[in-house]
């Protein structure tokens, strides 16, 4: 594996820097010593020069070392996992720069203590091979953490959006929006379509849609797709044009995720095109209008998305998007779970926690039950109605013992063009005294308050992927954290 240069800089620098500490030399002796100057050698130790020959030849001399040595790419064994590190180049493949962290700077940073941060890295290398841990899970979690950030609201990607529904006159009452959204992608942007495009390609059949780049890119699209999924990919390629993103998956992003730009690019075209497809001002609009009723209206809520040509997991996202802003009520989380009905397990697939939410262990876990009680019930619901329509639900949900209560619109759908395979979306909102002054349906009798139990999560536990820790462990690690603390008291009392 071929190593840039800047890290064979570091590996250089950092393997003086510790030879020069084990002959207790200073940055001053050496410089005696050798005939460099101080300065010169601070910034070869710290990965910023590579000496000539000549002088690297004064170091091994002075450090009673070979040439061959001082210039191997091989470091002390109490710092191999910094070189493990550093030679598979993983630090390039990490968004760091996207914090305004520079790697190497990092790495420089954190040689001050090699054997305390080479005892971390091995520690979390360690725990990534035990837990089957993926670079692209790390590009959507640091996603996820940018979006929380920001509230998941984007101005710069609302503007964009707005200035391309004014040059396509899009609004509401709308029609032909598929027509204006391939006509822009084929006259500005000399696109092609093929909507059977995997007639042919009986192996990719479960893809909704591939984009084959070049001079005229062909979009192909399955057509199985409802016309809520076409409207949404058009959308979602114009954004990716009007946004100039360069580097960008080719088809669904759970298949292709080359880089933490590839992951970023997708989500701001997602976003660009639920801005598109759902106007900020009028979307915003219809909320207020829809909490200022006395009863919730599960079928008014599936109306509502139709009437906006989305699908459930863009409209509930474009919640997420404009509650926190024009609500100020960033108390809410939004979840999406895939039902595989061919070994009955529902998978976590996207979650987004608002700012607002309890941050703890514990909160988690009844966050987590709240979530798999309404998503298994939902899914259920759906399955059990048997059609492709969807279904809407609500509920009061809270965890038995917990001091929290929310309320949770969920959506199951089939994801086509898969099949066996279901979905719900939901997004839940903590119910605290602002909800209710804001939320006139939240008193509604109809919606039912559930509770959901330890019992309940034990029973269902190995249905789930979603990370949620056992709450069996849980409880005896709280056990023993009080009986530590017993002990602690009467040695030291």
């Amino acid at each position: 594996m071929q190593i840039s240069a800047p890290n064979i800089k570091f590996i250089f620098g950092l393997k003086l820097k510790q030879l020069r500490a084990e002959s207790g030399l200073s940055l001053s002796q050496l410089s005696d010593r050798t005939g460099i100057s101080k300065s010169y050698l601070n910034e070869i130790e710290k990965g910023k020069k590579y000496p000539k020959p000549e002088k690297i030849d004064a170091l091994a001399e002075a450090l009673d070392t070979s040439y061959d040595n001082l210039v191997s790419l091989q470091l002390d064994k109490k710092l191999t996992p910094i070189s493990s590190l550093v030679k598979t180049d993983l630090l390039s493949e990490l968004p760091l720069e996207f914090f305004g962290v520079n790697s190497h700077d990092l790495l420089v940073l954190l040689s001050t203590a090699p054997v305390q941060f080479s005892a971390f890295v091995d520690a979390i290398i360690r725990i990534g091979r035990e837990h089957d841990f993926k670079v692209e899970s790390l590009y959507f979690s640091v996603l996820r953490s940018y979006q929380e950030m920001h509230d998941n609201y984007f101005p710069e990607l609302e503007e964009k959006a707005k200035e391309v529904r004014r040059r396509l006159n899009i609004n509401v009452h709308s029609s032909h929006i598929e027509e204006k959204l391939k006509g822009l992608l084929t006259n500005t942007y000399k696109y092609s379509f093929d909507f059977d495009g995997f007639s042919n390609q009986p192996r990719l059949d479960k893809l909704r849609y591939l984009l084959v780049p070049g001079k005229r890119p062909k979009l192909l699209l399955n057509s199985k797709l409802s016309s809520a999924q076409k409207l949404f990919i058009l959308s979602r390629e114009v954004g990716f044009n009007v946004l100039g993103a360069t580097k960008r998956p080719l088809t669904s992003s759970w298949i292709e995720t080359l880089s933490f730009e590839h992951v970023l690019n997708n989500f701001r075209s997602y976003y660009f095109a639920s801005a598109l497809l759902l106007d900020e001002r009028l979307f915003t609009k219809g909320l207020v209008d829809f909490t200022q009723k006395d009863k919730f209206s599960p079928s008014e809520v599936i109306r509502l998305m139709e009437r906006n040509h989305s699908n459930a997991e863009m409209f509930m996202l474009r919640i997420t998007n404009l509650v926190p802003k024009y609500f100020r009520f960033p108390q809410l989380f939004f979840t999406r779970y895939n039902h595989a009905l061919t070994n009955n397990t529902i998978t976590l697939t996207k979650a987004l926690n608002g700012s607002g939410l309890p941050q703890n262990v514990n909160s988690f876990v009844e966050d987590k039950a709240c979530q798999r009680w309404t998503a298994y019930t939902t899914l259920s619901q759906f399955q059990k109605a048997g059609d492709s329509k969807p279904v809407c639900t609500v509920y009061k949900v809270s965890y038995k013992g917990s001091n929290y209560q929310y309320l949770i619109i969920s959506v199951a759908y089939p994801m086509l063009p898969s099949e066996n395979l279901n979905c719900c979306i939901s997004v839940g909102f903590l119910i605290n005294s602002r909800f209710v002054s804001k939320t006139r349906f939240v008193n509604d009798p109809a919606i039912k308050e559930v509770t959901v139990t330890k019992q309940w999560v034990l029973e269902h536990y190995d249905m789930f992927e979603d990370g949620m820790p056992n709450p069996r462990l849980i409880e005896r690690e709280s056990q023993l954290l009080k009986l530590r603390k017993e002990i602690s008291d009467l040695v030291t009392g």
